[in-house]
């Protein structure tokens, strides 16, 4: 009876601090991840932003990047696939107010060292550049499509690809309209 009685306390010490570590950390990690959000935002666009907004809808999260005369210049979607060698792969996509591509910034994947990390390289990203939904066909050549793949780094290709795609859905789906802006 004792080693029950033993163990049942270690256990309820040991969940009660991993509770207030957890508490103590919640809030730090969040405002570093929103930093980590505003940098790649602002690598993103290739100008200057004075003001970014966060629309919020059931999906995803979009940020609006406005320059200083309070005009939208650009839009950021949070993107994410499975289809990744290694799992997920965040992005955040950013367009103009024209719905083509800027750029993207990979914010989170697993992806093999020295090939599918490659994903994040401007050689690979340049390709996106001024591409709409309509007009591209959204596959890797080698699946009959208009994105060059990465040698040895099919899948995180086609992952990116798909993450792309899925950004400027959401984009053209769901982003909310603001007239008079």
């Amino acid at each position: 009876m004792r080693p029950i009685i033993t163990l049942t306390l270690v256990g309820l010490i040991a969940a009660s601090l991993l509770a207030i570590v957890d508490d103590m950390t919640r809030n730090p990690i969040a405002l570093a991840k929103a930093e980590m959000k505003r940098k790649a935002i602002e690598q993103i666009f290739p100008f200057a932003i004075d003001s970014l907004k966060q629309v919020e809808t059931e999906k995803t999260k979009f940020y609006e990047a406005y320059d200083k005369t309070g005009t939208l210049k650009g839009i950021a979607v949070e993107s994410a696939t499975t289809l990744g060698y290694s799992g997920k792969i965040e992005i955040l996509l950013g367009v103009s107010p024209a719905k083509k591509i800027f750029d993207y910034k990979v914010v989170y994947h697993l992806e093999t060292p020295g090939l599918g990390d490659k994903i994040d390289k401007p050689r690979f990203k340049e390709q996106f550049r001024e591409r709409a939904l309509e007009g591209t066909t959204w596959k890797v050549k080698k699946d009959g499509g208009d994105i060059d793949e990465l040698t040895a780094a099919t899948i995180s290709s086609r992952a990116v690809t798909d993450a792309v795609e899925r950004g400027l859905r959401y984009i053209n789906e769901q982003y909310p309209k603001h007239e008079g802006k």
